[in-house]
Order: C-alpha cells, then structure tokens, then sequence
C-alpha cells in the first residue's frame, strides 16, 4: 500500500502552557481536526459534541486543531492548536499533518486515531498501531474548486489520491449523511465500514423576543459561500414586496467582510432597509433569533457540493430543534432530516419564485406555521439530539476490531 512522506514546511505551534513542545500527558485517544476551533460556524460545534465523546470513550483525550484568529490564545490542557504563515492551503495542509504527526510520535500510549480530513488522516494512518476513525463531512476534491475556481486540475486529481488513500486505509469512516454514504460507495469504500451520524440540535429553552426587533422577520442562519445559496434568498424576498413590515434577518458565522458582495446586491436591489445582518453571533443569541422568526431558510443550490458530499444542515435542524419551521431547497440531503409538509417545507433548488411561494404560505397560515414548527421540534427531540449521535459513536467505538476485519 502507497504511503506519503510529511514534507517540512515553517510552521508555529501552540501548546497549553507552552509554545515549543507538546506536553506528554499519556493521552490514550486523539481527534484532529484541520479546522479552526472554538468558533461560530458549524463545524466547530460538531467538534465540540464528537471531542466531547471520545473524551467520554477514551480518556484523556487530545485535541488538535487550526488555530481560530491570526492571534491565538493558549489553547486549554488536551487542546493544541497549529497556526502556520503559510498563505498556500495546499502547503498549510502539509504542514499540519507534519505537525500532527509530531504530536502522535512523542505520545506513544495513543491507541485511537479520529480525523476528520486528509491532513489529519495522513498524520494517523502512519502509525499503524492506532485504530483510525474517518469523519466524512466533506471532500476537499469537491469543495475547493467553490473556494478557489481556478485550481488546477493536476492540484485536484492528487487530492483524490491523498482521499482514496485515507478512505481505504481508515478502519472506520463515519459520516454525517446517506448522500455522502453513496458517494463514498462509488469510490470502490467498503460499505459495510461506513456508519451515518448526522449533524444534531439541542431543544433550548424559550428566549424573550431580539431586543428592539417588533416586525416580523423571516432568518438565514449560516456561511455566505454561493452554494449556500443567499442570493437566490435574495431573489427571493423581492417576490414579497407586498408583505411591507416583513424583514430578513441574515445570522452569518463570518466575519463582516465576507459579506460585502452580497451587501452590494442588496443595496442594488434596494433592499438596504429591510435586510438586517448579525455576524458571529453566540449560540444563545442566534436561538434566541431563531425562535422569533416567522421561518428559516436553507436555500442549498443543486451543486455538487450539496449532491455528492451534502453534509447534514445545522442550520436545519437548529431552526427545527427551536420550534420554527424551515422552508429548505428540495435535495436528498434535506429530505434525510425534515419530511415535506410534516415538519418543513421545500422548495425548488435555484428557483426564488418557488422558494417565495412557500415562504408566502406559512406568512399567510399561521396556524400551519405553529403546526410545522412543533412537529419539527418533536422530531429533533426523538431522533437528533447531540446525545442520540453521541452514542452513536460510542457504538463505533466500541466495535471489535475483529468484527471491522471481518466484515
């Protein structure tokens, strides 16, 4: 089997309490993550909920993760954190696995490897010793050409071997939907290694109305990357003109300046007024935001990004776990968690006529809004709680290496 030799590249580390080795702690698991962490978006709560777990499995546990911000604060015990001067993704990658591979070397009582990415998986799979677990949440073969449209093709076809190398070699894969399930399985994964876990939600308590916030408003709730979708949301709301006082609050986990080409649009649309933006929001203050809307919107484009490696939205199943209907695009990996009419409603991917159109209706019926909204929250409580994808993992954890071979 091909192996990858770890490039050297300048990197900074930090460590608790020290920001030149790591500290040997005799940790008996690992979960690495080329992400950054703690921060608002989506990602890093799904770490937060699955590091939690393996320390619950395995303890002590470490974290390794990006570095959140240009300054780092110390990272907590168990957690190290990696910043690089690396402008360069491809290179920063390489020297994040470099230096995870670092921290598996001088920790020699490690038994259990969980990486969530290549960079992660790379550093893990060159100690053969660890049980590894991949988390699939996405493929950077599918997702970089969004964030870099003039990648070249030779930069993608090596990222697909340094992902069909981490699939094949991984004991374990989990991952977050049965879309990306069923692109893995057209890759030549063994399926009987790959388990579903979706994202989860938690049912909070009711908070008061958004101080000052007396009209009604419908909310967005996410990352501003075109495949989300927000222009269409855009598009959108002009059809609802006729609904004067109705405002759309737009909660997004970048910072400001990731928004300036959408505040263009708005503006050019002349909808400065009744668009309102929050960034960065802590996660009671965006409950708080989402429980008071009218819906939510999770209006996904039918991409490749939300076909083949369509993760499992937070956006929706925060909004439902809140009690407020969402009104999503029509893709598989929407249907996964909310069932037209039951609990949600969707509309056409792409299409700001249809997407209007349904959010028109729960405007007009409020009764059918309340409907929605409950079932929804009945839903996420039975079925997608953090607590139910915890022991999902614990049941992956717990699974005899024997019977992985085996299978």
């Amino acid at each position: 089997m091909k192996t990858f030799a770890f490039p050297t590249t300048r990197f900074l580390v930090i460590c608790p309490n020290t920001n030149t080795h790591f500290l040997p702690l005799s940790y008996q698991s690992v979960y690495i993550a080329f992400d950054p962490h703690p921060s608002s978006k989506g990602a890093s709560t799904h770490i937060t909920h699955f590091f939690a777990a393996l320390q619950a499995y395995k303890s002590p546990a470490a974290l390794l993760t990006l570095a959140h911000g240009p300054e780092p604060e110390l990272a907590g015990v168990g957690h190290y954190v990696f910043q690089s001067e690396e402008g360069n993704y491809l290179r920063r990658g390489e020297a994040f696995s470099h230096w995870a591979n670092e921290f598996l070397e001088q920790n020699k009582t490690l038994s259990l490897g969980h990486f969530r990415d290549i960079w992660g998986g790379l550093a893990v799979l060159h100690h053969p010793h660890l049980r590894s677990v991949y988390e699939v949440n996405g493929l950077p073969s599918i997702e970089l050409p969004y964030r870099y449209p003039q990648i070249a093709p030779s930069t993608l076809d090596k990222l697909r071997e340094l992902e069909d190398y981490c699939l094949h070699r991984a004991e374990t894969i989990v991952t977050p939907s049965e879309t990306i399930r069923a692109h893995l399985q057209k890759r030549g994964v063994d399926p009987s290694k790959i388990t579903v876990i979706p994202n989860g939600a938690e049912v909070a308590a009711l908070y008061p109305r958004p101080e000052g916030q007396s009209k009604p408003y419908i909310l967005y709730q996410g990352a501003l990357q075109s495949w989300q979708g927000v222009e269409v949301l855009l598009k959108a709301f002009r059809y609802l003109e006729d609904f004067p006082d109705l405002q759309l609050v737009i909660c997004s986990g970048h910072k400001p300046k990731h928004a300036r080409p959408l505040q263009r649009l708005v503006n050019r649309m002349s909808l400065t007024d009744r668009v309102v933006w929050h960034f960065q929001l802590k996660k009671p203050v965006l409950q708080q935001w989402m429980q008071h809307a009218v819906c939510t919107i999770a209006p996904l484009l039918e991409c490749s990004r939300n076909l083949e490696q369509g993760c499992s939205p937070l956006k929706v199943l925060e909004s439902m776990a809140c009690g407020t209907p969402v009104v999503a695009s029509d893709l598989p990996v929407v249907r996964e968690i909310l069932t037209p009419n039951e609990n949600g409603l969707v509309a056409r991917a792409g299409r700001p006529s249809d997407l209007a159109r349904q959010i028109r209706i729960l405007l007009e019926f409020p009764d059918l809004r309340n409907q929605l909204g409950q079932a929804a929250q009945k839903h996420i409580a039975q079925h997608y709680t953090w607590n139910h994808q915890i022991q999902k993992l614990h049941t992956v954890y717990s699974t005899p290496e024997t019977e992985i071979f085996e299978s």
